[in-house]
């Protein structure tokens, strides 16, 4: 199902089914761990991210490297694949889709849905570790570069990179959502009318799938259409969508320069990078494709 809101189309990005669940999990705290090493942020940037997404697995306790395993017991490992990743409170945040089936999981679910923080997850991959002395002289192990390939699950007590609260995350939909711009100029161009109807949009975005109630008579903020071909299209996740928003009429109102250097340097003192990227890269195809 399509909403367009101004030239602006939203829908569902995966649907919820029996066979699979959807987990946020904490990657990496980028702290000291255990053995004394820290993982730096820009060891998660995002090529390391997209190759993850690409071809990374979601597995338990780094099964499929136990050299004592069989490669069927290995591959009994894997409970699922990585969909996306974002950085949330300066962390990186992997949603994962798992199987419902797998043994480990349906051991997990109860867990899970009683948002009991039991599970902790571990970068698995190989590693590239640099010692550097603070100006005190301290030593100290860093990882600045990960080729990133699994991510496992385990118990908390057995992770050595750990913090208090929810590590692995239960999701009870998907929360990520599929944007098409039929026309932005139309949006942008609105943009006061669609902030008179702020709450009517903010429940299409917070929750697509069950707004058929807010449809409104013709010429309303939501109305029901289907596409036959899309302009331009990327995914976020519902806090990047609402700072979507917030910069199309910010640039609408010449608040945030068009150079593609100071307008990720914005996004780079927010730590929203990533988020930049994909708004200026959505709004290049448009505007490449309006003058083509």
């Amino acid at each position: 199902m399509l909403f367009q809101v101004y030239g602006l189309d939203i829908k569902p990005l995966q649907k919820a089914n029996d066979k699979t669940v959807f987990v946020d999990i904490v990657a990496n705290h980028l702290t000291e761990d255990e053995e004394g090493e820290i993982i730096l942020k820009e060891a998660f940037d995002d090529p390391t991210m997209k190759k993850f997404i690409d071809v990374g697995v979601i597995e338990y306790w780094h099964e499929s490297r136990n050299p004592r395993l069989t490669k069927e017991e290995k591959n009994q490992a894997l409970m699922g694949k990585p969909v996306s990743y974002r950085w949330e409170g300066g962390k990186p945040i992997v949603t994962a889709e798992l199987t419902k089936s797998h043994p480990r999981v349906q051991e997990m679910l109860p867990h899970l849905e009683a948002n009991n923080p039991l599970y902790a997850a571990s970068v698995g991959g190989s590693k590239m570790v640099l010692e550097v002395a603070s100006p005190e002289g301290q030593k100290k192990r860093v990882i600045p570069q990960i080729k990133f390939d699994h991510l496992a699950i385990a118990p908390r007590n057995s992770v050595i990179n750990r913090e208090p609260g929810v590590n692995v995350k239960l999701l009870r939909k998907a929360n990520d959502l599929c944007l098409e711009f039929d026309n932005m100029d139309t949006f942008i161009s609105n943009a006061p009318a669609l902030m008179q109807k702020e709450e009517a949009l903010h429940k299409a975005l917070l929750a697509p799938e069950s707004v058929s109630d807010l449809y409104e008579s013709p010429g309303g903020v939501i109305a029901k259409q289907d596409l036959k071909k899309s302009v331009s299209k990327l995914t976020l996740n519902e806090d990047e969508t609402l700072l979507l928003i917030e910069t199309l009429m910010r640039l609408n109102k010449n608040e945030i320069p068009t150079d593609k250097n100071q307008f990720l340097n914005l996004f780079e003192k927010i730590n929203k990078r990533s988020t930049g990227d994909k708004i200026y890269s959505l709004i290049t195809q448009y505007n490449n494709k309006r003058s083509a």
